[in-house]
């Protein structure tokens, strides 16, 4: 027995409107998965922002003591007002680290939930800060950090009786600091490595400037992101 014209048509208006109600839940569920995606990157960017402005103004410090140094304007004052329990002699034999967190963005990445975001500007934006920018951030810090380990073991070559008296822990004894920085400040190949050194820290310096920048466009753009989305409900 054939069904009517009618009852087929009705038939295939309730398939129809059923994949049109399941394509809607879906895209629904969709997005929000993508607003939670943008909110949790937010609250990550947002969380770490401090981190970020203080780590760029002791970047600024270190680079100004060994500009100082290269300069010969360092001064005892300016050794002894460096941060309390921490060598004055790290801008010249070390290299601060750059971690702000990444943790919820790592977290995207290995489970595949970055690519429901349509955005490519986004998409873009997101990689350049947690990717591109970082990345060369860390290549300058090691460069700085591997010329540090350079002038170390230049004055263990060349200054065992000074470096043996373990100068970095015993930043107490001004003596010992005073004679450091007297060696420093007459050795030419010493300040050779320094100029090497400030080089790697001028370079990281202006890229974590742009990396500021990018973060701070990102932020901008996620919460421009979730205000639509916003709207969006509240208009459903």
């Amino acid at each position: 027995m054939q069904s009517s014209p009618f009852f087929q048509i009705f038939f295939n208006f309730n398939i129809s409107f059923s994949f049109f109600v399941q394509n809607v839940r879906q895209e629904k569920e969709i997005d929000s998965k993508r607003e939670l995606i943008m909110k949790n990157l937010l609250d990550e960017l947002e969380s770490s922002q401090n981190y970020v402005i203080e780590r760029k103004s002791e970047f600024e410090r270190e680079m100004n003591y060994v500009n100082k140094l290269l300069n010969d304007s360092l001064s005892i004052k300016m050794i002894k007002e460096y941060p309390n329990n921490k060598s004055p002699l790290n801008p010249f034999f070390s290299a601060l680290r750059f971690n702000p967190s990444s943790s919820i963005y790592n977290s995207l990445v290995s489970d595949g939930s970055l690519n429901l975001i349509k955005s490519s500007s986004l998409k873009a934006l997101i990689d350049e800060v947690y990717k591109s920018n970082f990345n060369y951030i860390q290549y300058f810090i090691k460069s700085e950090y591997d010329t540090g380990q350079e002038a170390e073991q230049f004055f263990i070559n060349n200054h065992a009786d000074v470096y043996v008296k373990n100068f970095w822990f015993n930043i107490s004894d001004d003596k010992l600091i005073n004679d450091v920085y007297q060696i420093m400040k007459s050795d030419i190949h010493f300040k050779a490595l320094m100029v090497k050194k400030i080089s790697f820290m001028e370079a990281k310096n202006g890229t974590v400037d742009n990396y500021s920048k990018k973060r701070d466009s990102l932020i901008t753009l996620l919460k421009k992101k979730l205000t639509f989305y916003i709207i969006k409900h509240e208009h459903k």
